[in-house]
This record gives C-alpha cells, sequence and structure tokens, in this order.
C-alpha cells in the first residue's frame, strides 16, 4: 500500500471512529472566525515588519518577534486545526519552508535578510495565488480541500 493509499485509510478511519463531519476538524466554524484571523494576520504583519526592521537595523526587539511568534501561532491554530487536510496542502508546505528559512535567520546572521525577503516573497505569492495553488495536496497530486476529496 503506498503512502497516499495509507494516509486516506487513516483520515478515513479517523473520521468514521470519531462520527464527525467532513472536513475532519477539532475547530468548528465560529461567529467572527474570519474577523480573528483577519486580525491575527494584521498583527503577523506589524510582528514581521518589526523583526524586519530590527534585522536592518542591527537592533534588539524582542517585542516584535514576540508579537510575530503568538500571532503565528494562533494562525497556524486556527487554519490546521480547522481541517486536517491543511498538514499535506501547499500553503502548509509553504508555511514549512518559511519556518525553516527562519531558522536559517539564527545561524546565518549575514543571511538573515535574504531569508525574510525569501519568507515575504513566498507569503506573498502563496496567499494571492489561485484555489487551485494553495489547495494543491502534495500527497495526493491534485486539489484536495476536505476528506471527501482524498476518496477515488
Amino acid at each position: 500500500m503506498g503512502i497516499t493509499a495509507s494516509y486516506n485509510k487513516l483520515l478515513y478511519s479517523l473520521n468514521l471512529s470519531l462520527k464527525c463531519e467532513v472536513p475532519l476538524s477539532i475547530i468548528a466554524n465560529f461567529t467572527g472566525k474570519r474577523w480573528l484571523k483577519i486580525s491575527l494576520r494584521t498583527a503577523h504583519l506589524v510582528g514581521f515588519a518589526g523583526v524586519f526592521a530590527s534585522i536592518l537595523t542591527a537592533t534588539e526587539q524582542d517585542v516584535y518577534w514576540g508579537i510575530t511568534i503568538v500571532s503565528g501561532l494562533g494562525l497556524l491554530s486556527l487554519e490546521a486545526l480547522s481541517n486536517f487536510v491543511w498538514f499535506v496542502q501547499i500553503r502548509a508546505l509553504a508555511l514549512y519552508i518559511k519556518l525553516a528559512l527562519l531558522t536559517c535567520v539564527f545561524f546565518f546572521d549575514e543571511y538573515a535578510w535574504h531569508c525574510l525577503v525569501a519568507i515575504i516573497i513566498i507569503s506573498g505569492m502563496i496567499s494571492h495565488a489561485p484555489s487551485s495553488v494553495r489547495y494543491y495536496s502534495f500527497i495526493h497530486g491534485r486539489k484536495i480541500t476536505s476528506l471527501n476529496d482524498t476518496k477515488g
């Protein structure tokens, strides 16, 4: 059995055993969810801008790192726990790459601003890409938006 078939079987069995609606999720839709995501995204942009400025000016601005990390974890939690399929979509892959680049900032000071610019480019491209790109599953080889899309 291949990795895609195993993954599909696991998700399908989780869905049946938990007797939940597709897509499989922990966080259901709630009133104000969109505005929460917009607020977190805005805070994330402010924090990242501060981090970028502190790197360019070689000053310590820990508050911006805090804003970026807290808002990023909030966004990650909302996205990933609202639809577990998120973990195998291109938008998640973009996040994995951005986290790797962010890690490089700490180990390679001389390339910090290069890494941050790459993060901005990836973020801009993914956030404005059509849904056929953002929701493309690198495991299934096609656009996947819910567990129903993984069958067949």
